[in-house]
């Protein structure tokens, strides 16, 4: 076994767990985009605001997992003398004996793929919700007078609104 080698032999079951970890927050961040997807499409309000706490929590999961892979990175930096910006999976692979290095393998092709699979599944919810707020806006400039504020109703009770102003208000 070369020196780097036997350095990561001892981290690679770690660093096996945390990448399962990476892999099974990202399927199940990417499945919450996909049941937001459909809730906004069927209008299922109380699904959304159910799946809207439940992507805060992957999220703040996905935080402390992010702590623990920048951990991990820089164990891996002082145990092959590098820095940590230079440690890459893909050049792990190379260093690992035949099994390790299969999984490593393995598991990295997982994450990219399901990353992808995470952001394709994002980019159609906000466009989405883009073209759901284009259509209301529409709606609303069509069935109200353009200069005149106009008294919308919601969870908060009556708000004056403008035809000129966002349908959505940032402020919390």
């Amino acid at each position: 076994m070369n020196p780097p080698a036997n350095a990561l032999h001892g981290m690679t079951p770690d660093l096996l767990a945390l990448l399962d970890e990476e892999i099974t927050l990202l399927g199940l961040r990417a499945k919450q985009f996909d049941d937001l997807y459909e809730a906004i499409l069927h209008r299922r309000d109380e699904r959304m605001e159910t799946l809207l706490a439940d992507m805060t929590l992957a999220q703040q999961r996905q935080a402390v997992l992010d702590d623990k892979l920048q951990a991990m990175r820089s164990m891996l930096s002082r145990a092959l003398g590098r820095e940590q910006q230079d440690i890459r999976l893909s050049e792990l692979v190379g260093l690992l004996e035949e099994t390790p290095s299969r999984q490593l393998r393995e598991k990295r092709q997982q994450i990219i793929l399901l990353a992808e699979r995470l952001k394709r599944k994002h980019l159609t919810t906000a466009i989405l919700l883009a073209e759901s707020a284009r259509i209301n806006r529409l709606l609303l400039e069509s069935l109200l007078p353009q200069t005149d504020t106009v008294t919308t109703y919601g969870a908060g009770g009556a708000k004056p609104w403008r035809t000129s102003s966002g349908l959505v208000d940032a402020e919390m």
